[in-house]
């Protein structure tokens, strides 16, 4: 029909700071909605529907503002909290959040309901990143931590369990370039099921000069041939100074 978007795709945001008052959507899905004029947005959640009024700046970045602080504050999101966005047309978005811990947040169903607030426009900006990815995948947000070369780095356990990884003895990791890093997995599961990537995991954030605050989608290569090595396509999201 003549008027539609018709564009899908996802993308994610961090929450960082100066996130509350309003969000930039990330540059390479603004310009292919650059045609596009529409005035509202639509975030769909598990708990109901929010409008979210839309404008551009000078460079043709969209950018949510009114009815944004509402959604921040509806669903109680906080720094280090991942939000994925499903754009299904007509700037309508399905929305999934996450904690830091890559766990998806739960919310009461009483709460269901439908918003829309004014607010005020602040200048800073949140980490935004495009990808488009269906196959199973966790976040990380870089930390001091990450930099040592050991105790090693903890994969989230839900993930774990959904992809039967403590089948795997080792990981393959892929960074943007198409490197293959060859990474330990460690895995405890007496007490409680933990697994860490260790030997390894250095020389791959070292090459690819990861920061405090960057952050990683690790996405699983489900038809990769590896009977006991799990192969990882990561994608970097650099964080913003």
């Amino acid at each position: 029909m003549e008027g539609e978007v018709a564009i899908s795709g996802h993308f994610f945001n961090v929450m960082v700071r100066g996130f509350h008052n309003h969000l930039n959507l990330p540059s390479s899905f603004c310009e292919k909605l650059k045609d596009e004029n529409s005035k509202r947005a639509i975030l769909k959640s598990r708990i109901g529907k929010w409008k979210i009024d839309v404008c551009r700046n000078g460079e043709g970045i969209i950018r949510f503002e009114n009815g944004w602080p509402q959604f921040v504050r509806d669903h109680g999101l906080s720094i280090e909290d991942f939000v994925v966005f499903e754009h299904t047309g007509d700037f309508h978005f399905n929305i999934s959040i996450f904690d830091h811990t890559a766990c998806e947040k739960e919310f009461p169903v009483e709460s269901k309901k439908e918003h829309q607030e004014n607010s005020k426009r602040e200048s800073d900006k949140a980490n935004v990143t495009f990808y488009h990815t269906r196959n199973p995948h966790f976040f990380l947000t870089m930390k001091p931590s990450f930099a040592l070369k050991t105790p090693g780095v903890h994969i989230p356990v839900e993930f774990v369990r959904s992809v039967n990884l403590s089948q795997k003895s080792s990981i393959t990791l892929m960074d943007p370039q198409g490197r293959e890093w060859p990474v330990k997995l460690r895995l405890q599961t007496k007490s409680r099921l933990r697994a860490r990537m260790y030997s390894g995991w250095h020389d791959f954030y070292v090459s690819n000069e990861l920061k405090n605050g960057d952050v990683c989608v690790f996405e699983l290569n489900s038809t990769s041939p590896r009977c006991t090595t799990a192969l990882f396509n990561v994608q970097i999201s650099r964080a913003t100074v």
